[in-house]
């Protein structure tokens, strides 16, 4: 019923019963009237002291009657171990409200920091760990509030080890630990006084087995009451379910990650006349695969080739037909066909496929010597050119009919000649959203606030794009910038391949740097170059498993170095921390950060790059 004083609301009042249950008397409605009166009439009492009505997160649930309330919103002492004594309804709340919420839980992070939320605030925990089981060891998936020593023992600890944690699971009953039996922290060691706590362990339970176990410290006192608690017992049953299915969505999404990220691109070349930069993003929240896809090419003239394209669909067909498009657009470009030739031919295979699906693909065939652009599209928008003012326009040229919807379509393909600096942006209608091109002033805000760097440029439109709701749609964006004829640039561009796990390509980094900087008179350099490039390189061989691209361009005023490689994980600045002065590892980015200009670590899709700048006075 409604808590309202005059035109105040302030609320409803709502009362559980047992699960017998008889039909209200009019003795006891009115009693009920009563009392949300008279608790309406004190809700304004304390709003007019200044006590805030904005409803907590995690309402104080009692047991009976309680009149013991102070003038400024407070549980009396009393009524706080009155609060105790009547723990079972607020369990039972807040193991109803938990139950809830994990209901729209897709991911283990997700479900697992939910329980967590309501453990602390709800059940009134002090600490919370909650570990899985893989193969024969436990992993910590999310814990708050546990001494860090007790976490370190408990992530990867053997099945077979003596534990409350492994008893809970093996005998899949719940562990009691009274304080004066802590749990082990680690190297025999216990807790301070702060740390000191009753644990109660429970074993998530999924069907007839175990999958892992939850570890719950509560002050003494909550935790004889908790230990006793039917509801807290019930949350063995409703995480471990919980947890086996987004488990099985987990590997689900990382699969459908994985197929996604092959078919895109290893790493773009980089090519001396044309500096370049990709995005892509998945459906934000799915296990959907996404249908976008980009390429660039080396064409067998010196030319370079851009593609962009949208298969229709968000499933396993979908990216299956992206991957052959993909892969039949690069086999005609390096045939040594023109652009509307390519996407002719792409055409009549999508449609001898027979997959009853349309896609949308625009190509820009670019000649570095010249500045000669050809743009032709088939039913997709638009490429956009930027001058190197910041003023953008949309290319002109005729948008055919998508691929795979006519058998003898016509692409006919615009000339375009682009001064040095034009920069071209390529994308997908999940960046551009419903209006399906990209607007001008979207590109031109961002040029201004990213300046000359492609990678942060590309970082803003991704951000621009994505809005504040969730990407429903899968994001391609791949930006080109023409810097001037190749036979002009080329003399400042210089490249090295190296394999992965090849640490001799350390060396030869080096080497090739010392060449450079001694050919382009830039030897004051040698010292912070050497050392950042080193650290990078390297950095990149040890982690990303991958082989690598190194790029050296000399700008007016600057050195520029970037190492491209197909590892989506990003290369992080680790902060040390006074207590970790002696490792032997993780200074790498720091080093980077300290001697470099700039620098960056910039995903691009299916791999990433690391790039950083030296500044350089011209000779």
């Amino acid at each position: 019923m409604s808590l309202r004083l005059g035109e105040r609301t302030f609320g409803t009042l709502s009362l559980i019963w047992p699960p017998v249950f008889h039909e209200l008397s009019e003795s006891e409605e009115a009693y009920l009237r009563e009392t949300a009166e008279r608790l309406s009439v004190r809700l304004g009492r304390l709003a007019d002291n200044g006590v805030s009505m904005t409803p907590p997160r995690f309402p104080l649930v009692m047991s009976g009657q309680s009149e013991a309330v102070a003038e400024d919103g407070r549980l009396s002492p009393r009524e706080e171990q009155r609060s105790l004594s009547h723990g079972s309804a607020s369990f039972v709340f807040h193991l109803r409200m938990l139950g809830m919420a994990l209901m729209g839980a897709t991911r283990t992070r997700d479900a697992a920091a939910l329980t967590i939320e309501r453990l602390i605030n709800g059940f009134q925990a002090q600490a919370v760990a909650i570990s899985l089981t893989e193969a024969d060891r436990l992993h910590v998936v999310a814990a708050s509030g546990c001494p860090k020593e007790y976490l370190k023992s408990l992530n990867g600890m053997h099945i077979g080890k003596s534990s409350p944690e492994t008893e809970a699971i093996v005998q899949r009953r719940v562990v009691f630990e009274p304080q004066e039996e802590a749990l082990p922290r680690g190297d025999g060691q216990t807790a301070d006084s702060r740390d000191e706590l009753t644990w109660v362990v429970i074993p998530l339970i999924a069907g007839d087995h175990a999958l892992g176990s939850c570890s719950i410290g509560f002050t003494p006192e909550r935790g004889l009451i908790a230990a006793e608690e039917t509801p807290l017992s019930s949350l063995s049953t409703l995480l471990g379910e919980t947890l086996e299915r987004t488990q099985l969505y987990d590997a689900q999404y990382a699969l459908s990650q994985k197929l996604q990220q092959a078919l895109l691109p290893r790493m773009l070349p980089q090519l001396a006349g044309v500096l370049t930069t990709s995005r892509y993003e998945p459906p934000a929240g799915g296990i959907e695969l996404g249908g976008d896809w980009y390429d660039l090419i080396s064409l067998p003239d010196g030319g370079v080739a851009a593609v962009i394209g949208d298969v229709q669909g968000h499933n396993i067909a979908a990216a299956v037909a992206m991957g052959q498009l993909r892969s039949a657009v690069h086999g005609y470009a390096l045939e040594g066909h023109d652009p509307s030739t390519v996407l002719y031919r792409t055409n009549r295979l999508l449609i001898d496929l027979d997959t009853e699906l349309f896609a949308t693909c625009a190509c820009v065939w670019l000649d570095p010597a010249t500045g000669t652009a050809q743009v032709v599209s088939a039913g997709h928008p638009r490429p956009l050119m930027c001058s190197v003012r910041g003023a953008c326009e949309t290319a002109v040229a005729d948008i055919g009919v998508p691929l795979g919807v006519e058998d003898n379509p016509s692409y006919q393909a615009s000339v375009h000649t682009l001064d040095p600096g034009t920069l071209l942006v390529l994308y997908t209608d999940g960046l551009s959203g419903r209006q399906g091109e990209l607007a001008q002033e979207t590109v031109e805000a961002a040029l201004a606030g990213s300046g000359v760097e492609l990678e942060v440029l590309g970082d803003r439109l991704m951000e621009s794009g994505a809005g504040q709701a969730p990407r429903a749609d899968d994001a391609a964006l791949m930006l080109l910038r023409y810097e001037g004829p190749s036979r002009q640039v080329n003399e400042s561009v210089r490249r090295l391949h190296v394999h992965r796990h090849d640490l001799q390509g350390v060396r030869r980094a080096r080497r090739l740097l010392n060449e450079c900087l001694e050919t382009w008179h830039l030897e004051s350099l040698t010292d912070s170059a050497e050392v950042v490039t080193s650290e990078v390189v390297t950095n990149a061989l040890v982690h990303a498993d991958s082989d690598l691209d190194v790029c050296l361009r000399r700008y007016p005023g600057r050195l520029r170095v970037e190492v491209r490689d197909s590892d989506t994980h990003p290369a992080m600045l680790v902060d040390l921390g006074a207590d970790k002065d002696k490792a032997e590892g993780g200074r790498g980015l720091l080093i980077v950060s300290a001697l470099a200009s700039s620098w960056g670590n910039s995903p691009s899709g299916r791999g990433k790059t690391v790039w950083f700048e030296i500044q350089a006075m011209d000779p």
